[in-house]
């Protein structure tokens, strides 16, 4: 039997067991806790997800490897028996089957009942018909009865202003349907072999195996860095770029959107758009609609992602679920085009709303 430095068993000899193993992967030395696992684990997918690396695919096939070997560390050692190996018991001598002395019987496969045809029945299509009849008399109705009071001249002004309000709310309660059931959907759609769960990067602290979040979706802000409205045209394929995201460095934020236009120690400027550095890493931005970059915030720690709304008292976290990402970002405030949400201590403090811009989702 070979033995692990730790004192575990190990396979080969010269080899480490699986926790060290799982703990090398992750740079970590044995004596490591759970929340440091946790946060190497956090730091390792945020510098080796492989959207980060679309302008070279060697770099992102080597990335992909390196995130599934991170992913399968971290599941070891967060399993409830901590990546510990138990020993082998040998099966007692009477439980072990014994050889047959007839032959094995060759495999039959029973032949397969022929599907039948679905078809309809004759009542379900009548009701059908019935349904989309209706639907059509309805409609052409709701148009009688629009123009009718449109054009009537005592009633003509009111109604215009109750069917805008109308249309504004229907527009923006179908925007976010539309929003939540693409991510939804992104999460179902099976990935390319090789590549690891967005959700990784999105909940560093949920269960890899449970990978259900989101991606961008190429589209380019001012309208919303955080909602794509339905029905938005596209009028050419988009080609996906990395997401600038806080703590990268100068020289990573370089490296993706090239030369900056201004800078200086603390700040990158691209265009009207401008990016924050304390101590080196990327902290805060400004970003204009006349030099849209592609910026993204990801909740630190797992959030019900069915949150219509935030309140005083609530954290970051919850209200970028709720929002998504900001267009200005600071310590303490987060900007919605001319809408601003203020922290203190990682909690909501108040808010200033501008519907005409971004409306913000707080409760009533």
């Amino acid at each position: 039997m070979h033995t692990c430095p730790c004192g575990r068993e190990a396979e080969d000899a010269g080899k480490l067991c699986a926790r060290c193993a799982a703990l090398q992967a992750l740079d970590l030395d044995a004596q490591a806790g759970e929340k440091e696992i946790r946060g190497a684990y956090r730091v390792l997918v945020k510098v080796w997800h492989p959207d980060r690396f679309q302008s070279d695919l060697k770099l992102r096939e080597a990335a992909e490897a390196k995130l599934k070997a991170i992913n399968a560390a971290f599941l070891l050692l967060t399993a409830k028996d901590g990546g510990r190996e138990t020993p082998r018991r040998a099966r007692p001598a009477a439980h072990r089957p014994r050889p047959s002395a007839q032959p094995p019987r060759p495999h039959r496969h029973p032949q397969r009942a022929p599907r039948p045809r679905f078809r309809l029945p004759a009542v379900t299509l009548l009701k059908i018909g019935v349904l989309v009849a209706g639907v059509l008399v309805a409609g052409v109705f709701l148009m009688a009865m629009d123009s009718f009071f449109a054009s009537d001249p005592t009633t003509g002004r009111i109604y215009g202003e109750m069917r805008a309000h109308v249309l504004a709310n229907a527009r923006q309660t179908a925007g976010n349907l539309w929003s939540q059931a693409g991510e939804h959907l992104h999460g179902l759609i099976p990935q390319k072999s090789g590549t690891v769960p967005v959700a990784a990067a999105v909940y560093p602290d949920a269960d890899p195996q449970q990978a259900n979040a989101q991606s961008g979706d190429g589209q380019s802000i001012p309208q919303s860095l955080h909602r794509r409205e339905p029905g938005a045209s596209r009028a050419e394929a988009v080609r996906l770029q990395p997401y600038i995201t806080a703590g990268l460095t100068r020289d990573e934020v370089i490296a993706v959107l090239g030369a900056p236009t201004a800078s200086t120690e603390s700040k990158l400027t691209y265009g009207a758009s401008e990016l924050d550095f304390t101590n080196g890493k990327l902290s805060g931005w400004k970003i204009a609609a006349s030099a849209p970059i592609r910026v993204k915030l990801w909740p630190e720690s797992p959030v019900d992602p069915d949150l219509a709304s935030f309140h005083v008292g609530s954290t970051k976290d919850e209200v970028l679920v709720v929002q998504g990402t900001p267009t200005l970002f600071s310590e303490n405030t987060f900007g919605y085009g001319g809408s601003r949400v203020f922290f203190e201590n990682n909690r909501v403090v108040s808010w200033k709303n501008d519907p005409a811009t971004v409306p913000l989702r707080v409760a009533p």
